[in-house]
């Protein structure tokens, strides 16, 4: 993939890049939307939407600090352990039909919670992640099998996993093709990929515009379509075996936090409101209508 590295001053000098097209290698796009020095394209051959310019991976990987995950994109994430992990459990189910327990790895680990549910219920699991206050407390805290830095640095063997999963990490990658060659090396023959995702030509990503909130170019450098994500998949050697609409389990104060991200002055009425009901940790099943899971073997 072709870079460009710029100095922006908007950035406070950070460093920014030029790519081309991920999936395609062509360098001809249209912006599709301008979000500060950042745009977002469409590729005008194959489809795949990106940012462009966007941070470099090096300054890219200073945004996964602790601020992160706790104040950052997310108000408070190990505060939303029991949401994720019902999140995972209903994941695992439907892993669970098409492969027995066996080694997964899970790429963008974050603290853990998919790899505690997995081992829970009989896999050996194994995970990577970029942040190092994250990865350590998956170590260190959950006792969990896993290294710091990328796929590529973690150098696990040719053919070592029954499946891996990545969990809203795919739009976040550099090189998402890149990626999936590293995936695909180290699955076994007939392993199997799953990937949680946005479909950016969802009916509610359509229908709310610009104040859809996974807008974020600083982090999400990638929106896919079920069709732009098929052919990333294939064109890395897997079989998609289908990609379909996927849910989530999140508590109420998760929810008004992103009401809020919309409207304000709603998100503060339905906060005070839920504080005063005392069912800010209720867990609420949700279908944000723009998730999708896409399921593939390597062939």
């Amino acid at each position: 993939m072709t870079r460009n590295a710029v100095e922006s001053p908007d950035q406070g000098a950070a460093l920014m890049e030029h790519v081309a097209c991920n999936l395609c290698g062509s360098d001809d796009s249209d912006i599709v939307r301008r979000q500060g020095v950042f745009n977002i394209v469409k590729c005008r051959s194959c489809g795949l939407t990106y940012v462009n310019p966007r941070l470099s991976p090096q300054a890219l990987a200073k945004e996964y600090d602790e601020q992160y995950y706790f104040g950052g994109s997310y108000d408070d994430y190990i505060g939303e352990a029991r949401g994720f992990e019902e999140t995972f459990e209903k994941r695992l189910e439907k892993i669970e039909r098409l492969v027995e327990p066996g080694k997964i790895l899970d790429i963008g680990c974050a603290f853990g919670f998919f790899l505690s549910v997995a081992r829970h219920r009989g896999w050996d699991a194994h995970g990577v992640d970029l942040s190092v206050s994250a990865s350590r407390y998956a170590r260190e805290e959950l006792g969990l099998q896993v290294r710091h830095g990328t796929l590529r640095e973690a150098n696990f063997g040719s053919g070592y996993f029954d499946a891996a999963i990545m969990n809203d990490v795919f739009e976040h990658l550099s090189d998402p093709l890149a990626e999936l060659g590293q995936i695909h090396r180290v699955l076994k023959t007939g392993g199997h990929l799953f990937i949680v995702t946005q479909d950016i030509n969802s009916l509610v990503v359509r229908a709310l515009g610009s104040r859809w909130a996974q807008y974020k170019p600083r982090e999400h450098l990638y929106y896919f379509t079920r069709a732009t994500l098929r052919a990333m998949l294939e064109k890395s050697g897997f079989a998609v075996l289908g990609i379909e609409s996927e849910g989530l389990v999140c508590t109420v104060k998760f929810l008004v936090g992103k009401l809020h991200s919309l409207n304000a002055t709603l998100g503060r009425l339905a906060g005070n409101s839920a504080h005063r009901l005392g069912v800010q940790d209720v867990l609420v099943p949700l279908r944000p209508g723009y998730e999708i899971m896409a399921y593939a073997r390597k062939e």
